[in-house]
């Protein structure tokens, strides 16, 4: 997903203001979760697909009832997503349609612009509320495993735009030591720790023909979905998943390791980090990507710094939380925190890396 922080506004403190701004927030809740049910029922792939359709039309196509569909469809027209053709229409007759500029966002998984997996983290999100609440109050965690599939592939989904189409072929060879090592022979083996569904794994062996890549990651749900992107994408004779501790994986046999977007995440960021630097061979590297956050708590903050407390307070914290001890380090990890992390576990060197640069996420290279 592209998007651009906003320099921090001067928030106005009055009750207006404040209603206001909650009231827009509602509308905005509710248009996450229409699209929410626009893409897992398949609704504007129906609509992307086959044509404008008519409320009657639109619940054939997608097997939902008509009435439902009417109201989706009334809904998603007024609030801009849809087109309709004759507003004067009787209920039943109006035809509506996806604009093709809407298309990518909710449709094109490996798009730039694709937003849908947003919202299905979203959702994810207020689906374990009750337990949330909980955990504020006896200090707990939530596990993964309970935001279920949406929240695992939609984390997989958001970072798949930049994974695949840049990763292998703009990000990677812009860093020297590591294009070089990739390029070479004998043919390096990279480890993807905390791989998710893959797609860090996949691009690497897209773009450098020779590389084996070995992905590990302890959620087996991940792990299935990452075989199946493998094997879809022709690469599955060259990169491997499995359900593992990196703990328990092979010491000083890969040339470089990656984690992306998983450092925050982690109960034990330094243990992890540790065992990763025993993996690598002389001369290695690691290479993580994770959050772009300001180097100081600024309040207010940009829009980015706001999206990473909300999935910090609904997600990144909760998760790390279900053991102890725990770091408890939440989604705001910062360019400091990465740097003693890093030093914690043995790295002689940990350096910032401000290009290349991603909207989002900021990359640092780990040196034993």
């Amino acid at each position: 997903m592209t998007t651009q922080a906003a320099i921090p506004p001067e928030i106005e403190k009055t009750p207006d203001a404040l209603v206001g701004r909650l009231f827009e927030a509602t509308l905005g809740m509710l248009d996450i979760m229409a699209v929410y049910l626009g893409d897992q029922l398949g609704l504007y792939k129906a609509l992307h697909d086959d044509g404008a359709a008519t409320s009657s039309e639109l619940a054939s196509r997608a097997g939902i009832d008509e009435r439902y569909a009417r109201e989706w469809l009334e809904q998603q027209a007024a609030t801009g997503i849809l087109e309709v053709d004759d507003l004067a229409a009787a209920a039943g007759d109006r035809r509506f349609s996806l604009p093709q500029a809407h298309s990518d966002p909710l449709l094109e998984k490996e798009s730039p612009y694709s937003i849908a997996p947003l919202a299905r983290s979203i959702v994810a999100c207020a689906k374990v509320l009750p337990q949330l609440m909980e955990a504020f109050r006896t200090g707990g965690g939530i596990a993964w495993a309970d935001y279920g599939p949406d929240m695992i592939e939609a984390q997989g989904d958001f970072n798949r735009p930049w994974l695949v189409n840049s990763f292998g072929t703009e990000i990677l060879p812009a860093m020297p030591a590591i294009h070089e090592r990739l390029v070479s022979d004998p043919p390096a083996r990279v480890a993807d720790v905390a791989c998710g569904v893959g797609w860090a794994a996949i691009s690497i062996a897209r773009a450098y023909p020779k590389v084996r890549v070995d992905g590990f990651d302890l959620d087996g749900s991940s792990i299935g979905l990452a075989q199946q992107n493998a094997h879809e994408a022709g690469v599955s004779d060259r990169v491997t998943f499995q359900i593992r501790d990196v703990a328990e994986a092979e010491t000083g046999q890969y040339d470089m390791a990656v984690i992306i977007e998983a450092i925050h995440d982690m109960t034990q960021p330094v243990g992890v980090l540790s065992s990763v630097r025993q993996m690598l061979r002389e001369g290695g590297l690691a290479l993580i990507a994770d959050e772009k956050t300001a180097d100081t708590f600024t309040a207010p903050a940009d829009e980015i710094e706001r999206m990473y407390y909300g999935f910090s307070v609904f997600t990144c914290l909760p998760a790390a939380m279900t053991e102890r001890p725990t770091a408890a380090t939440g989604t705001v990890i910062r360019a400091d925190m990465m740097e003693r992390l890093g030093s914690e576990a043995g790295f002689q060197n940990v350096e910032r890396l401000d290009e290349p640069a991603l909207d989002m996420l900021r990359f640092y290279l780990l040196t034993p």
